[in-house]
C-alpha cells in the first residue's frame, strides 16, 4: 500500500481522521471524559500539534483516511507564534481540561526522555479512520519512519496508552520496554521501541 507525504492542505482532513480515530482512545477520554466535547475539541487539538512542530506527515493519497506523525532525532523546530496562540487559546477551549491535558502532555515527554534517551525517531500520531482500519493501512504508514530509522542505524519509539493496539506494533516489529502511568492516577502507558535492521 502506498502512502504519501501529506499535503498542507489536507491538513484538515487528517486533523478529522486522527479525532476519529482517537475518540475511544483511553488518553482522550481522561482528557476530555465528555464524548461530544471530545469530538468537538480533537481535531483543533491535533490541527495545534501539527502547527507548532515541525515532523514528517505521511498519509494515504486521495482522501486522508490514515496518517502518521514522524519526528526525527534531535529537537523538532518549534514555531513559536503558534505555540504562544495556543497557550492563550487552550484554556479558553479546554476549561477545566486545561491541567489534565497539560499534565498528560508533560508525562508523556518525561517518560519518553526517561526510557529512550538515545537519538530515535519518534511516532508522534497515527490513526486510521475507524471505517478503514484493518486494512493494513496503518502498516503503511509505519514504514516510512522505520525506513528512515534504518538508515541512520537508529531506533524507533512511540507511546500508547491503548492496550488494544500493542499486538499491532510488535506485529510490526516493536516490543514493550516500558508500562506506567500518564500522569500518576492518570491513563496507563506503554513505551515501545524498535531497534533497527
Amino acid at each position: 500500500m502506498e502512502v504519501v507525504p501529506l499535503e498542507h492542505d489536507q491538513l484538515g482532513a487528517a486533523c478529522d481522521t486522527l479525532a476519529r480515530a482517537f475518540q475511544d482512545d483511553p488518553a482522550w477520554v481522561w482528557v476530555l471524559p465528555d464524548a461530544k466535547r471530545r469530538e468537538l475539541l480533537l481535531p483543533w487539538l491535533f490541527r495545534i500539534g501539527f502547527e507548532i512542530t515541525d515532523a514528517q506527515v505521511w498519509a494515504t493519497p486521495g482522501e486522508v483516511v490514515g496518517c502518521a506523525r514522524w519526528l526525527a532525532p534531535g529537537a523538532p523546530r518549534l514555531h513559536v507564534a503558534t505555540m504562544l496562540r495556543a497557550l492563550i487559546a487552550t484554556p479558553l477551549r479546554l476549561r477545566e481540561a486545561t491541567s489534565r491535558f497539560l499534565g498528560y502532555g508533560r508525562a508523556v515527554e518525561a517518560m519518553r526522555a526517561e526510557i529512550v534517551p538515545e537519538p530515535h525517531w519518534y511516532l508522534a500520531g497515527i490513526g486510521v479512520d475507524p471505517q478503514h482500519q484493518r486494512r493494513g493501512i496503518g502498516a503503511a504508514l509505519l514504514q516510512p519512519g522505520i525506513e528512515a530509522a534504518a538508515r541512520t542505524r537508529q531506533p524507533c519509539a512511540l507511546l500508547t496508552n491503548s492496550e488494544r493496539n500493542l499486538r499491532f506494533y510488535e506485529e510490526n516489529g516493536f516490543e514493550v520496554i516500558h508500562e506506567g502511568e500518564t500522569p500518576a492516577g492518570g491513563p496507563q502507558a506503554w513505551v515501545l521501541r524498535r531497534l533497527p535492521d
